[in-house]
């Protein structure tokens, strides 16, 4: 689905600064950890309002759980090792990686009652789930010969190798984004190649439109169209109308479709818009803490989770709900979503 933003652009944008006044629009849920474990993420919310997401203990071994509202943590299934969830869909079918008795990572699907599939490749050893639709199919890479390739399973379970790469993100059409060797591209009844080899990509629309990132420049790529987003620019995510949101000059900003040249700030440095759904809503950070601002541009602190010192957004659904972490002076954090 496409909700989820990885830890490390959490992490990197929950810096410390003065709590903000929160408004009492939503509230703050601390979704907690697995008894005994220290530390919790939240990777991807379904329109419902489960999130998928990880709870780690104090020896970094990982566990992949489920949020169901209303509901206890759940436990996902495992090979007797870590695994981790990456992506969820209305189903609540999550998908990401279970680790083996060897020691290597398997591309895992969880269905509802949390009961662990490995989805398997014809000669791999390895690989990884990254994504799955409301259809059920499932993107991610997998090791064959020592090299990744971008695979695509169906709701069945069978596989669909794409070439060498790996598949990142799978619209609900059955678009497969990810990376051909190491250039963008999208597979769409053939390879497209957004752009050259290093580009990075940030995100994605169901139009299989992409934002990323090239020798240094912030870019977007619409169709068959490249339009750079300038030097130092960092875009992060689009809708499906063409809004796209990430960073310019360490300030939140977004970009209209129709004048993608000019970045309209959202807020002061140092501010972060991660995430934008298709009401024009914007999830990001604002100095330490998790914020949103509407179509207007007009910014509302997120609710603090008592006893944080800082916050910052993972995900945002359709609906508005938001996901991401509430960090603590003790060096931990915990998954929180805001509804």
């Amino acid at each position: 689905m496409k909700n989820k933003l990885s830890l490390a652009c959490v992490v990197a944008a929950a810096v410390t600064f003065s709590a903000p006044v929160a408004h009492a629009a939503v509230g703050v849920e601390d979704l907690g950890t697995l008894p005994g474990d220290v530390r919790s993420t939240a990777q991807d919310i379904n329109e419902g309002g489960a999130v998928a997401g990880v709870s780690t203990n104090a020896g970094n071994a990982q566990h992949a759980v489920r949020w169901d509202p209303g509901a206890p943590i759940r436990k996902l299934n495992d090979l007797g090792s870590d695994t981790w969830a990456a992506a969820i869909n209305s189903q609540r079918v999550v998908v990401g990686y279970a680790v083996d008795s060897a020691g290597r990572a398997q591309p895992a699907r969880w269905d509802f009652s949390g009961s662990l599939t490995v989805l398997t490749t014809p000669g791999a050893e390895s690989g990884v789930a990254h994504d799955v639709n409301d259809s059920g199919s499932v993107t991610g890479s997998a090791v064959i010969n020592g090299v990744g390739h971008a695979v695509v399973w169906d709701s069945a379970g069978v596989a669909t190798v794409l070439g060498e790469g790996s598949g990142r993100y799978l619209t609900e059409s059955g678009t497969v984004i990810g990376y051909s060797g190491d250039q963008p591209a999208r597979w769409s009844g053939g390879l497209y190649v957004y752009d050259n080899h290093g580009a990075t990509l940030s995100g994605h629309n169901e139009a299989a439109d992409a934002v990323g990132a090239s020798g240094g420049e912030g870019v977007l790529w619409l169709g068959r169209r490249r339009s750079s987003l300038g030097a130092g620019s960092s875009p992060r995510d689009i809708s499906d109308n063409g809004w796209a949101v990430g960073v310019s000059g360490s300030r939140a900003v977004r970009w209209e479709a129709s004048e993608l040249t000019t970045a309209q700030p959202l807020a002061p440095a140092p501010s972060a818009a991660s995430k934008i759904n298709n009401a024009g809503v914007i999830a990001g950070t604002a100095g330490s803490w998790a914020v949103t601002w509407n179509s207007a541009g007009a910014q509302t602190a997120l609710p603090v989770l008592a006893g944080s010192n800082r916050s910052a957004v993972s995900g945002l659904a359709e609906n508005g709900q938001v996901i991401g972490i509430a960090g603590f002076a003790d060096g931990t954090w915990r998954a929180v979503v805001w509804r």
